[in-house]
C-alpha cells in the first residue's frame, strides 16, 4: 500500500460505489460560520453545484464555482479527479436540499435544516432515517463497498451540537483556516438552551438530538449505514462524519463500518477527529492528497489549513488508491478538473 494512505486499506472492492449526501441547513447562513460559499446566501447552492461538478464537469444552477471566501475551490474537484481516475460510479442523495441539482440524484425529501440557535432543526429526522434505510438496503444488493460523503454548508456547527448532546467532548473542524470556534460554541450554547439539552442528555435518543440540534445530512447518512448492513461502508469526511459515526453507535448499529478523511483533518489541532472516532470503536483511515504540489495557489491552500475536506474527498482519494491511482495523478487530475469545469455563461 502506498505511503500516502494511512493505515493500509486491505480490501479492494469488486463493485465500489461512491455516494454523497447533499443537504442544506440555515445554520450555515449565520455570517462567518461557513466557508462553503463566497457569501452566506450562496451556501444554499453549493451542495447541488458540487453534485453537478462531479457528475458532469459543469456548474449549472450556481452562478460561480463553489469556493471559499479566500478563493479555495470546492473539494469536489479532488473527488471528481479521484472518480475519473478510478472509474468508480457515483450517486448523489438529496436530503433537505433547497436548490436541486441539474443532474440525476436520489431524493429522500425533507425540508432544509433550521437555524439551530432559533428553531427545531430537523422535524422529519425519523422519516428521513427510515427512507435512507430503505435506499441503503437496495444499494447493498448492488455494491460490496459503499463510500459515503457529504456536502452541507454549516454542518460542522450542527455536528458540534449533536456530539455534545451525545456526550462527546472536543471540537470540530472548519473550512476556514482560522476556525471560528467561539462563534460555533456560542451558536451551540444557544441551541442547547433553546432545546433544553445538556451535555450527554440525549445519548439514548440520537434521533431526538438530530431533530433539535442536527441537520438533514445526519439522519440520511445514518439511515444509509443501517440499510447497508452486510456491505462494507466507509464514511468519507471529517468531524461531521465522525459525529455520524457517533450517531450510529448511539443507535446501536452494527456492521463493517469505517471512516476515511484527509490528513488535513487528522492534523487539525483545533479539532478532535481522532478522539471522536476512537470513542466509537470503529477504525479510521486518512489520505494525503498532496495538494501542496498543485500548480494553482488556490488549491495549494488546502495544505495550509483551508477547506480541509468535503464532498467525500478523503475517502474518494483512498478509494482511487485501491485501483493503482497515485498521489501525483490525483494532483494533476485535480488541476485539470479545475481548469476544465464549465461555468454558467
Amino acid at each position: 500500500m502506498s505511503n500516502w494512505i494511512h493505515p493500509g486499506f486491505e480490501f479492494k472492492p469488486k463493485r465500489p460505489l461512491f455516494l454523497c449526501v447533499i443537504s442544506n441547513t440555515d445554520t450555515g447562513k449565520i455570517p462567518g460560520i461557513s466557508a462553503a460559499g463566497t457569501t452566506p446566501a450562496l451556501t444554499d447552492y453549493t451542495p447541488g453545484a458540487d453534485a453537478e461538478l462531479v457528475e458532469t464537469n459543469k456548474i449549472i444552477t450556481m452562478p460561480e464555482l463553489p469556493e471559499a471566501p479566500g478563493g479555495s475551490p470546492t473539494p469536489a474537484i479532488v473527488t471528481k479527479a479521484s472518480l475519473n481516475l478510478s472509474g468508480i460510479p457515483s450517486l448523489f442523495v438529496a436530503s433537505g436540499l433547497r436548490i436541486k441539482p441539474a443532474v440525476p440524484y436520489a431524493d429522500l425529501g425533507g425540508s432544509p435544516g433550521g437555524d439551530i440557535s432559533k428553531t427545531v432543526a430537523v422535524p422529519d429526522a425519523q422519516g428521513v432515517f427510515e427512507r435512507a434505510t430503505s435506499l441503503g438496503k437496495k444499494l447493498a444488493t448492488l455494491s460490496d463497498c459503499v463510500f459515503i460523503g457529504e456536502s452541507i454548508a454549516g454542518g460542522t456547527t450542527t455536528a458540534l451540537a449533536v456530539m455534545k448532546a451525545l456526550g462527546y467532548e472536543g471540537n470540530v473542524s472548519s473550512s476556514f483556516a482560522e476556525n471560528p470556534v467561539s462563534l460555533k460554541q456560542t451558536t451551540v450554547k444557544k441551541a442547547m438552551e433553546r432545546a433544553g439539552v445538556t451535555m450527554g442528555s440525549l445519548i439514548s435518543d440520537p434521533i431526538k438530538a438530530i431533530i433539535e440540534l442536527g441537520d438533514p445530512m445526519m439522519p440520511c447518512a445514518a439511515g444509509l449505514v443501517k440499510g447497508l448492513k452486510g456491505t462494507k461502508v466507509v464514511l468519507c469526511g471529517g468531524t461531521q462524519m465522525a459525529v455520524v459515526l457517533a450517531i450510529c453507535k448511539a443507535l446501536g448499529l452494527e456492521g463493517d463500518i469505517a471512516i476515511a478523511t484527509t490528513k488535513y483533518i487528522v492534523e487539525d489541532k483545533n479539532a478532535n477527529f481522532v478522539e471522536i472516532v476512537e470513542k466509537t470503536g470503529w477504525p479510521y483511515y486518512y489520505s494525503d492528497p498532496g495538494l501542496e504540489n498543485s500548480k494553482f495557489p488556490t488549491v495549494q491552500t488546502y495544505a495550509q489549513g483551508y477547506v480541509k475536506e468535503g464532498v467525500g474527498m478523503g475517502g474518494a482519494v483512498l478509494a482511487a488508491s485501491l485501483y493503482g491511482v497515485t498521489q501525483q495523478q490525483i494532483v494533476e487530475e485535480s488541476d485539470r478538473v479545475l481548469v476544465s469545469v464549465e461555468l454558467p455563461k
